[in-house]
């Protein structure tokens, strides 16, 4: 839960579209790249880890899928979404269950660095914190129950994942790794 972010207002979702092999086709043409790597970068977290499914899942409907390239293979992660100021105080705040596989992300309308808490949280979380560009710029694994202390980012971020406590090792979660469709 975030120890604080009075005043933000809900980010503009904009617009979310997904990169078709004809676009594909035409940067490679443009940038020397190779139409392929970039076909296979996108599938290889996983098709429903897109830019419109998260669209739809931050409308309320349903979960988002989130998709970490780990080093054991993709990571999916079924989230709920924070990103009101109200949703991003409650956070998970009382919940007593975190099934593996699911967690909260938490959507900030600009990067900013950010502080959470464990306060009226009973379980113990691993908080991600992801950066503008998709990636994780930091972690704090295990976070105390019911403790008022800070946790800071390390530096600015434009989302925060938290996912039950022992996961982040369990998925071979670090810094660096790639969360779609956040990048």
């Amino acid at each position: 839960m975030s120890a604080g972010d009075r005043g933000a207002a809900r980010p503009d979702g904009g617009a979310d579209h997904k990169l078709g092999s004809g676009a594909a086709r035409a940067l490679s043409r443009l940038f020397g790249l190779s139409a392929l790597a970039l076909v296979w970068a996108g599938a290889a977290l996983g098709a429903e880890c897109d830019r419109a499914g998260f669209a739809a899942a931050r409308q309320g409907q349903g979960p988002a899928v989130l998709c970490i390239e780990g080093a054991k293979g993709p990571v999916r992660l079924s989230v709920e979404i924070a990103d009101t100021e109200a949703e991003r105080e409650r956070g998970l705040m009382g919940r007593r269950d975190l099934p593996p596989g699911t967690g909260m992300i938490f959507v900030y309308p600009t990067p900013r660095r950010v502080a959470f808490w464990m306060h009226d949280t009973p379980l113990p979380l691993d908080m991600l914190f992801i950066d503008a560009a998709g990636r994780i710029e930091s972690l704090k694994e295990n976070a105390r129950p019911y403790d008022d202390t800070p946790i800071w980012s390390a530096g600015p971020v434009l989302y925060v994942l938290e996912i039950a406590g022992g996961q982040a090792t369990a998925l071979g979660l670090s810094p660096g790794q790639r969360v779609a469709p956040l990048d």
